[in-house]
């Protein structure tokens, strides 16, 4: 009789859901839409706000809730969100040029970035294999 893998967590879904506070809501979607060139569309589900959508080519995206609630700029978040794309080096420069805020980790060669509302994330190319 074959046994059984055990139960277990066995990849990362398509779908990520941050909280953002409502003060940095028009700046957050600016970052995504005009200096990223992302596909962002806002949802209506009875919230104090509607919900914003951040869609990629490839069907994976992240929802993004404004609340109170969200922690602030001020302390960035101590997770971040690793984004694949085309042309990392210009977009980095968008960012750069938009004031975005970068740092660097001491533990990794890539540049970070702090969206409006706290949330870290970095850039890499589509091919990008590694930590």
């Amino acid at each position: 009789m074959a046994m059984e893998d055990p139960p277990k967590v066995a990849s990362l879904g398509a779908r990520v859901h941050l909280f953002v506070r409502p003060a940095e809501r028009v700046r957050f979607i600016l970052l995504f839409k005009d200096v990223l060139g992302c596909n962002a569309v806002e949802r209506e589900f009875g919230l104090p706000y509607p919900i914003l959508f951040v869609g990629f080519d490839d069907g994976s995206g992240f929802s993004v809730e404004f609340s109170d609630d969200a922690p602030g700029e001020d302390v960035p978040s101590r997770a971040w969100i690793e984004f694949r794309a085309v042309g990392v080096l210009e977009l980095q420069q968008k960012l750069r040029d938009a004031g975005i805020r970068e740092f660097q980790h001491p533990g990794s060669p890539h540049a970070y970035f702090v969206a409006p509302g706290g949330q870290v994330f970095r850039l890499l190319d589509v091919s990008y294999k590694g930590p």
